[in-house]
């Protein structure tokens, strides 16, 4: 019983990171990077990452770490994080 209960939960958490959801929550790239979805822009992505900070202080960190001039993203795109 305690291996099926396992078992399925496993599938149920591999499943669940494949099917990815509807794209609204930030998927890490890694410890300290975002891999940038459909919609997201430099204030959401702020927004989600900067706690109770100034989300334009963060936003400025964020296009400084990148080299970013402006606010435009591409889908696809890791961005480091502070």
């Amino acid at each position: 019983m305690v291996l099926g209960l396992a078992v399925a939960v496993a599938v149920g958490s591999w499943l669940g990171s494949s099917l990815g959801g509807d794209g609204a929550e930030l998927r890490l790239a890694g410890e300290s990077s975002v891999v940038v979805q459909p919609g997201d822009t430099l204030w959401s992505i702020a927004a989600s990452v900067g706690g109770d900070g100034d989300v334009r202080d963060v936003i400025d960190e964020i296009q400084s770490l990148n080299g970013l001039a402006g606010a435009d993203l591409i889908p696809g795109q890791t961005l480091l994080l502070p």
